[in-house]
């Protein structure tokens, strides 16, 4: 899929860039499905995770809904939508954030 040469950059994310599922800009697909690119934007939350730390349950609570979409779609019992994947791919990318700050937090304190 040829998209925005200013967005090539990304073009090192796996993803399966299905147009189908993807969100159009001026009437281009953005060069990252809907889900990966909540995914992405829900990094951005990351340094506001070291100054409001969650616990680790909490991240990996926030990643069951994008697998159940996952799943359920894949399984074809129900297909999502592109809104579904934005919420639960920014549900998953805040989580995978949570998970990694834990992580940091985990281990800078055992090396105290």
């Amino acid at each position: 899929m040829k998209g925005d040469k200013r967005l090539s950059f990304l073009s090192f994310i796996p993803c399966h860039r299905l147009p189908s599922r993807s969100i159009y800009l001026n009437g281009k697909p953005f060069p990252l499905c809907a889900r990966c690119m909540a995914i992405l934007f829900g990094y951005v939350f990351l340094p506001v995770l070291f100054l409001v730390p969650l616990p680790f349950y909490v991240g990996f609570l926030m990643q069951l809904p994008m697998l159940v979409d996952g799943f359920t779609q894949y399984g074809k019992w129900r297909e999502s939508t592109n809104r579904i994947r934005i919420i639960t791919g920014l549900l998953s990318g805040v989580g995978q954030g949570v998970l990694i700050v834990s992580a940091v937090t985990f281990l800078v304190e055992s090396l105290m």
